[in-house]
Order: structure tokens, then C-alpha cells, then sequence
């Protein structure tokens, strides 16, 4: 299978398209972490690769990592369910469903 490669900034609300966000704002979420993507990937059978090391090509400098997914589907698609996944997570820690 193929894989695809996600960046934190696919998904950042912060940034802008000509920073990297793929996603619509309203979709996007604050401060993505790869471990994040990382564990919804894993919940979406994506066979993810977390690579803390890895740096965004327009940020070369910030080593915000990067995750490798199987690609099943349109790559905005997965993008999306991902972002959709790190709200519903992040909820469930807020509301401390442990």
C-alpha cells in the first residue's frame, strides 16, 4: 500500500493555505502534535509512522515532526477525518472520559 505523508501543518488553525494548511479553517485544529495524529491514524486502521524529527519543508527550522499513513482515498479526505479525530480526542481528555 502507498503511503502519504501528513504534516501538523495540514491540519494547524493558525496557518494560512500559503503556509501549508490543506484543510478549511473550520475544520482545522490549534497546535497539532504528531503523537496526536499519530494515535487517531492508528484508531483509523491508517498503519501511521510517527517521525518526531522531521521538519516542514517551509519551516525547515521547526522540527514539528510528520506522520506516514497508508493512503486509502483522497489524501484532503483523511486529512479531514484526522482533524475530526483530534477534536473528538481532545474532548474526551477535557471531559475526562479516562
Amino acid at each position: 500500500m502507498k503511503k502519504i505523508v501528513i504534516w501538523p501543518a495540514y491540519l494547524t488553525a493558525g496557518k494560512t493555505k500559503r503556509e501549508g494548511r490543506i484543510v478549511a479553517r473550520k475544520y482545522a485544529v490549534k497546535s497539532p502534535k504528531v503523537e496526536e495524529i499519530g494515535t487517531v491514524a492508528r484508531t483509523l486502521n491508517l498503519e501511521p509512522e510517527v517521525e518526531k524529527e522531521k521538519a516542514y519543508p517551509k519551516t525547515h527550522w521547526d522540527k514539528s515532526g510528520r506522520v506516514l499513513v497508508t493512503k486509502r482515498g483522497r489524501k484532503a479526505e483523511i486529512v479531514r477525518e484526522i482533524t475530526k479525530g483530534i477534536k473528538e480526542l481532545r474532548e474526551k481528555t477535557k471531559s475526562g472520559g479516562r
